[in-house]
């Protein structure tokens, strides 16, 4: 009987604190959906300190903070350990919360902290942050991508196609990654394959200027006609 009154007592804790925290978190809400990040930020940071288990707070927060690095980013102000911050305010939801996949969020993150270090000159940090992404999203086609690019400017081109691949493979319509396959082949002396990757692009997406400009170009320079 005790520990049934004990649970009551707690649930009815737990109602009262929710009906507590519910103005705010509406209010942190409607700032978030407005793209206004600084009091989203406050707001939700203001809920965690006071309720830190509170998974709709958590998340709330790690959104308003990444909508809040990316205006950043807009103009090179972000930074790779802001972004890690970001990763990890994701990864305390899933902590909090098993039912919620924040995986391509903190791919996300990681893989801007990887961009960041890359704008810096650090390509070891740029590419382990980039792998980090990976590890938490094998579907985040960017980061993939961002491999890549990285190996196949340090020469290694069967590592290259393989993160090029993987980033197809993650999303086929990821149109960068067919462009650098396309840039590989060609460079390797086989334009014929360069067309039949960039068309594979163009039937994803028919009126890509880049795509249909390449194509074109390498056409006319192996004498074919456009189809």
């Amino acid at each position: 009987m005790e520990a049934i009154s004990t649970r009551i007592v707690l649930l009815g804790l737990g109602l009262v604190l929710a009906s507590c925290k519910s103005p705010d978190l509406e209010r942190a809400d409607a700032f978030l959906e407005l793209e206004d990040w600084p009091r989203a930020i406050a707001l939700y940071d203001g809920l965690v300190q006071q309720h830190p288990r509170l998974a709709e707070a958590r998340m709330g927060l790690a959104l308003a903070r990444a909508g809040f690095e990316r205006d950043e980013a807009s103009n090179g102000l972000d930074s790779p350990s802001h972004w890690v911050s970001v990763a990890h305010d994701f990864a305390i939801v899933e902590r909090i919360d098993t039912s919620l996949s924040t995986a391509n969020d903190r791919a996300e993150a990681l893989f801007h902290a990887a961009v960041c270090w890359q704008r810096e000159g650090r390509i070891p940090q740029a590419q382990r942050m980039a792998r980090e992404a990976q590890s938490a999203s094998p579907q985040h086609a960017p980061s993939a991508q961002f491999l890549g690019t990285l190996a196949r400017a340090h020469g290694d081109t069967a590592d290259a196609e393989r993160w090029f691949m993987r980033a197809i493979a993650a999303d086929s319509a990821y149109l960068p990654a067919w462009a650098s396959l396309g840039e590989m082949a060609l460079s390797e002396g086989d334009p014929e394959a360069a067309i039949l990757l960039w068309e594979e692009a163009l039937h994803r997406s028919p009126k890509q200027p880049w795509f249909l400009t390449m194509v074109r170009q390498v056409r006319d320079s192996l004498g074919l006609s456009t189809p």
